[in-house]
């Protein structure tokens, strides 16, 4: 008996290729990612390279997105098929076969088909992984890792379990699903659905709202940090938004065309607006997947490779120079050796000390500066910058006020340090200065009042001259003024704070000439000079340097994990939405064709058939191409003040990535209709 079940199951599998070839090959591939990722999450080798902590962090999320997702597309494409096949099961239990007997083949033509996924995606993800590490590394900017692992037992094991437990859920479901209906329902199954359906209108007021409102949201916030807070919001109300849309709007709109008497009675379009009406119950949840996957893509890639690509830029801003040195002495405050700001080197030696180090190590220093800062945090208040109150601690404030949007850091230099960085001379009276961001974050204001002065911005800088230690969590910026007023700023803010007021910093930037893996080791030996050069017990110098490099490797990292895990993520959506319109098709085509026929024997021209079902699956399939377009239109203004945040490359360079990357997913949407499409008409003539 038990041959009978697998036979039976294997000739079902032949009979139905067409139905469990996509679902097959869609699972392979979310098997084969889920086991790169978690690979590359456990992959020790990884972990001893730089970056190795940010690749493992990411693909841990990575995993998680990727369970869901499965969960989601493996369930959607097994109650596609049960739908197929419910009649088909019922003429078995016609043909003496009772419930039992149904479910031990449906488990055998489980078993197969999932085994078959499982096997195809453990082959992907081994061949692809070593491909993943090789792209990671040109990501990174990287030499290549050694001691890869060739299988990760781990990742396999996990996988393994992962996608049984996926499918055992789906089978019960399946199980439940036949034991509940009736013979008559199992038979009839493939036929529900068709009455008209009415407008919905709670559903339909509910998604205007919804919608609106993350619409709202997305164009309305004007903080990068509360558009970090309310991204996620908005997201969660757009999906809502867009399937009660999908379910209770797209009828709302079909009942509208139809009552258009010059548009509805044609025959091409009677014919489009009746069968999409008819069966848009079926398609709404379908369409309305695709429209959030499609988004889905098109964001992560966008923003990802902005990020990616804006990397020099961000860098040459933050950075104008390779490498920035703090050397300072120290001396012991108290017995318990806490130590304070004593003061400087002078420029000879601080030169002197980078010259040494750099001769060691075989690099030549092409340029030597110094620049005077203070560096000082304020509150907002219109074009006021004040003080905060007089019990502010600067490192509990670090923590507590950094995501406050009213809160600025600004690094202060005067004329003759700006010209000493820049080369350029800039004139400024006691009431003027010249002013630049060191952020995403823009502010371009006309007048500035500080420290009892009412500075007019005649300079906006274009270049940053300086840089800050704190750009990744602050909104930091730099102005010029003179020597006379830095003096009075340095003065209120010293009363103020007093013991926890801001310093003037000696800092020392240089450019340097040399191999990178040379200049890495720059700051190590920099340290050993300064500890050679000890004078005393309790005295000791510091050194804390900031090199380009260095920020630059940092920089290739955290964005080209991000980069790899949107690619992943977005071949993940691809193939989901493939798998989605191929179904569609199938469904529409099986409805259709039936309807076709009856209208080509009362004498409907097969010219004019065609073009009713050209328009069709038109109107079909390309609304959710076109909501993708709008809804990441709409996310556009959240999304350009998060990325600020992020990088200095500009929204409207964003923008473009958007329009570019848009344009390349709607090439590859249209191709994946136009092979779709084939099967609707090979179902229907």
């Amino acid at each position: 008996m038990k041959n009978f079940y697998i036979k039976t199951a294997i000739t079902n599998l032949k009979k139905n290729l067409k139905l469990y070839v996509p679902q097959i090959i869609a699972s392979a591939v979310m098997f084969g990612i889920l086991y790169i990722m978690i690979s590359l999450a456990d992959e020790r080798a990884l972990d001893d390279s730089r970056g190795g902590n940010y690749i493992g962090a990411f693909m841990i999320v990575g995993v998680l997105v990727m369970g869901i997702l499965s969960f989601i597309i493996i369930f959607y494409s097994n109650n596609f098929l049960m739908k197929r096949r419910k009649r088909e099961y019922g003429l078995y239990h016609v043909l003496g076969l009772d419930k039992r007997h149904v479910i031990k083949i449906m488990f055998f033509e489980n078993v197969i088909s999932h085994g078959l996924s499982i096997i195809l995606g453990m082959i992907i993800g081994m061949l692809f992984y070593r491909m993943s590490i090789l792209l990671i590394m040109k990501i990174y900017n990287m030499e290549l890792v050694t001691g890869i692992s060739l299988i990760s037992f781990t990742a396999l094991i996990l996988s393994v379990l992962l996608f049984m437990f996926i499918y055992l859920s789906t089978f019960i479901f399946n199980c439940i699903s036949i034991k509940r209906l009736k013979t008559t329902e199992l038979l009839a199954s493939s036929a529900y659905g068709e009455k008209e359906p009415k407008v919905k209108w709670i559903l339909f007021v509910l998604g205007l709202l919804t919608l609106g409102s993350g619409y709202y949201i997305a164009v309305t916030i004007q903080k990068p940090v509360e558009a970090l807070a309310f991204f996620f919001l908005a997201v969660i109300l757009v999906i809502i938004g867009t399937y009660f849309l999908f379910t209770a709007g797209s009828i709302f709109i079909l009942k509208l065309l139809k009552k258009n008497s010059r548009f509805y009675y044609k025959p091409r379009n009677m014919i489009s607006v009746s069968g999409m009406l008819y069966r848009m119950k079926q398609n709404a949840a379908g369409l309305a997947s695709i429209a959030i996957l499609a988004t889905g893509v098109l964001i992560m890639i966008a923003s990802t490779v902005t990020l990616y690509g804006g990397i020099d830029k961000t860098l040459k801003d933050q950075f104008p120079h390779d490498m920035y040195v703090n050397m300072w002495e120290l001396y012991d405050r108290t017995e318990e050796r806490e130590y304070m700001y004593k003061g400087g080197l002078d420029y000879d030696e601080m030169k002197e000390n980078l010259s040494e180090a750099c001769n060691r190590l075989g690099l030549r220093l092409t340029m030597f500066g110094k620049e005077k800062t203070l560096e000082v945090a304020y509150v907002r208040n219109g074009n006021s910058l004040e003080l905060f109150s007089e019990d502010f601690i600067k490192d509990e404030w670090i923590h507590r006020h950094f995501e406050d949007d009213e809160t600025f850091v600004i690094t202060f230099i005067d004329t003759d340090t700006y010209k000493m960085i820049t080369g350029e001379s800039i004139e400024l009276s006691n009431d003027e200065m010249a002013f630049g961001k060191l952020t995403g974050y823009a502010w371009n204001p006309d007048s500035i009042r500080i420290a009892g002065l009412e500075l007019k911005n005649v300079k906006k800088l274009e270049k940053t001259p300086v840089h800050s230690d704190i750009t990744e969590v602050a909104k930091c910026f730099v102005m010029v003024t003179t020597t006379e007023n830095l003096e009075k700023i340095y003065n209120e803010q010293s009363e103020r704070y007093g013991e926890q007021k801001s310093e003037y910093e000696d800092r020392y930037f240089a450019d340097i000439e040399g191999d990178d893996a040379k200049k890495q080791e720059l700051e190590s030996t920099l340290i050993e000079v300064a500890q050679e050069r000890e004078t005393e017990e309790g005295v000791l110098i510091r050194i804390n340097s900031r090199t380009e490099w260095e920020e630059r490797s940092e920089a290739y990292q955290l964005n080209g994990s991000l980069l790899f895990l949107g690619i992943l993520l977005s071949i993940v959506c691809f193939f989901a939405t493939a798998l989605i319109i191929y179904y569609k098709q199938i469904t529409e085509g099986y409805d259709d064709r039936n309807r076709f026929q009856i209208m080509e024997k009362v004498g409907l021209a097969k010219d004019e058939i065609k073009r009713t079902i050209r328009s069709q699956i038109l109107m079909i399939f390309f609304i959710p191409l076109l909501v993708a377009g709008i809804h990441t239109l709409m996310a556009y203004p959240i999304l350009s003040k998060m990325m600020s945040m992020l990088t200095t490359t500009g929204a409207n360079i964003f923008l473009i990535c958007i329009g570019i990357v848009f344009i390349i997913f709607s090439i590859v949407y249209i191709s994946i209709y136009s092979i779709t499409a084939r099967t609707y008409y090979r179902i229907v003539s």
